[in-house]
């Protein structure tokens, strides 16, 4: 009987073994649903993960977050992305954690709180998540949502910079070349530089080519460029324009090329930067390296002029002037103008004064004028000092004062412009005549 028994055990054991070992390498819920989610199988991985996440599993509860948040297999909702990532944050999730932060930080699915941003990100760069340790020590860095505070910047940096996380390895690189909340170490930084540039990072590939280091290598150099020429090839807009700006000029061991640098802006220019833009309309302006094309020259100008990036915004203030391109607009113009002068563009300074002095496309206004002469010429502006000393010379907005126009009218002579001294009767001894004892006055100039 003992050995029947035995026999049958045995039996049982050979039949169940082979079912074991199956149930051994089978996929569990959250593994099939990951499985799903690769496939693109997106209503599946739901479904899978809906039951665990009920259950309370916060990978699963985060994995629902990430669907909503993407519209994936589901309406985009921020909202309810939110509501699955807090209930996996609250039980310990470092990458919900992550998440729940930066919508707090952007305002997305959550009113904005940069404070309850950092606390959530500060959660889970304690768990080690490399990209919240990098968020972390960007926001130390800034002071947002917290005071600022470069040594802890420094601190959570290098923890992801030691887990291979190449923007934190790109920005402590910066801290270290700056000696900011570290003490400056030119070989560290150059060091972690270069281990941003193997993990991939293209503005690290772009700083070590731009940088001059102590090693020799000159911004200008072939090798500088070549690693240049890498980041932009890359994608990276800024090395697309640094590209294009050394065919321009021919420099770095490149040949003068317009069509390959206006190639190169494009590419910038495309991505979004307003030097490429604006440099990209120059050239059709121009019609250099590109068929002139004023319309498409007004397109980029555009373009740049929404970022407001003031040289733009003075060039199409001057196309809507003459008509170049677009349909003309004196009002328009002298907006755009006047957005350019605001932003510190001098040209645009002394053009604005122009366009007050004569009344173009805004009510004359002789006071204004001579404010934005002034303006223009306490920036070196010498034509807009000669114009200063005319209004003076004449009484138009201010009181007619004949020395105070000689004194404008000096400042211009003494910058260089030819009519300033012309106005002055072209003396000899520029300084004698400007002297402040000097008793010869300026004539009305009409």
């Amino acid at each position: 009987m003992i050995a029947t028994n035995r026999i049958r055990t045995l039996l049982v054991l050979a039949l169940l073994l082979p079912g074991l070992a199956l149930a051994g390498h089978e996929k569990n819920p959250l593994e099939r649903g990951l499985a799903a989610y690769k496939a693109k199988d997106y209503a599946t991985a739901l479904r899978i993960w809906r039951p665990l996440a009920a259950q309370g599993d916060p990978e699963a509860q985060f994995r629902i977050g990430y669907l909503f948040a993407m519209g994936q297999g589901v309406p985009r909702d921020p909202e309810l992305a939110v509501t699955w990532y807090r209930k996996a944050a609250e039980l310990g999730h470092a990458k919900a954690q992550f998440n729940l932060g930066l919508a707090y930080l952007k305002g997305k699915g959550v009113t904005k709180d940069p404070k309850m941003g950092f606390r959530w990100i500060q959660r889970s760069a304690v768990q080690g998540w490399a990209p919240a340790q990098y968020a972390l020590g960007i926001l130390l860095s800034r002071g947002s949502g917290t005071g600022r505070n470069l040594p802890q910047a420094a601190h959570w940096l290098e923890k992801a910079a030691d887990q291979g996380h190449p923007g934190a390895q790109y920005s402590l690189a910066l801290m270290y070349l700056q000696g900011a909340g570290v003490d400056k170490d030119e070989g560290k930084a150059m060091a972690l530089l270069r281990q941003a540039a193997k993990n991939g990072s293209l503005e690290a590939i772009y700083k070590l080519g731009v940088l001059n280091p102590a090693r020799g290598l000159k911004p200008d150099s072939p090798q500088a460029i070549a690693r240049i020429r890498q980041a932009a090839e890359f994608g990276y807009a800024r090395a697309q324009y640094d590209l294009g700006s050394a065919y321009a000029r021919g420099s770095g061991g490149l040949p003068k090329d317009p069509a390959k640098a206006a190639s190169w802006f494009e590419k910038a220019a495309r991505q979004g930067l307003p030097e490429a833009q604006y440099d990209l309309g120059w050239l059709y302006e121009t019609g250099t390296g590109v068929p002139k094309d004023e319309k498409k020259a007004v397109e980029w100008y555009t373009k740049a002029a929404a970022h407001n990036f003031a040289r733009a915004l003075y060039q199409l203030g001057r196309h809507y002037a003459s008509g170049r391109g677009v349909e003309k607009d004196a009002n328009r113009a002298f907006k755009l103008v006047l957005r350019a002068a605001k932003a510190g563009f001098v040209e645009a300074q002394y053009a604005v004064g122009v366009l007050y002095d004569n009344g173009t496309g805004v009510q004359q206004d002789y006071s204004k004028a001579m404010e934005w002469y002034k303006r223009a010429a306490a920036n070196g502006n010498a034509t807009a000092m000669f114009a200063a000393g005319n209004l003076y010379a004449n009484g138009y907005g201010v009181s007619k004062d004949l020395k105070e126009a000689k004194k404008w009218y000096c400042k211009a002579a003494r910058a260089g412009l030819r009519q300033g001294k012309e106005m002055l009767g072209n003396p000899a001894d520029l300084d004698a005549v400007c002297h402040e004892n000097s008793r010869r006055t300026a004539p009305a100039h009409h």
